[in-house]
């Protein structure tokens, strides 16, 4: 069994930050106790869901012997860019997760995080400026945020009772409806890797 991620105080504070380090809270929400100077926007206006109903899972999976850096490939990430660099192991950052820094011709590039994640609806009870997709009929919660001058948007999808993948990207400048567009085919791509149970 794995431990729970650690709480970090920021949640998306670091994700891009010179391609090299991130930080998704295992919420992906900012802390309520940092300083209104923070930026913050998010796609979606602030509602409570904390008492929200159970995630929709079509094919229950099971993330047990998946490697995080396997949830996506040079082929899934090739619309956005092409690898800096091999993708890279973060668990100090984030238990089971995996960074892909990735070079979109813009100066500073773009960086997606997968992470073998908490339960579903943790997230979604911290993100209340989140919203609600399906993907492949798994509830999946939307979640961005302006840190910077990078929009980080994170994607929780439910696998199983338990645990979700969560699939994150920054990027300078970027626009949420955008991204969230863009994200699309990759939380699709990452979903049809985690086994069904």
């Amino acid at each position: 069994m794995t431990r729970p991620p650690r709480a970090l105080p920021l949640v998306l504070a670091a994700l891009a930050l010179a391609g090299c380090s991130y930080s998704v809270n295992g919420s992906a929400l900012p802390d309520p106790n940092t300083s209104a100077t923070t930026a913050t926007r998010t796609t979606a206006p602030s509602t409570s869901v904390a008492a929200g109903p159970a995630p929709k899972i079509a094919k229950p999976r099971t993330v047990a012997g998946v490697d995080p850096c396997k949830v996506l490939d040079a082929n899934d990430l090739k619309g956005i860019g092409v690898f800096k660099r091999d993708p890279r192991r973060q668990d100090d950052t984030i238990q089971e997760s995996c960074q892909y820094l990735l070079n979109d011709g813009s100066p500073t590039g773009r960086t997606v995080v997968t992470a073998l994640y908490q339960r579903y609806e943790q997230v979604r009870d911290r993100q209340k400026g989140g919203k609600e997709q399906l993907v492949e009929g798994h509830s999946t919660w939307m979640f961005c945020q302006l840190t910077g001058p990078e929009e980080v948007c994170t994607a929780t999808i439910a696998v199983n009772a338990n645990r979700s993948v969560l699939v994150a990207m920054a990027q300078t400048g970027g626009v949420p409806d955008q991204m969230v567009v863009v994200m699309a085919p990759l939380l699709k791509a990452a979903l049809a890797r985690i086994p069904v149970a």
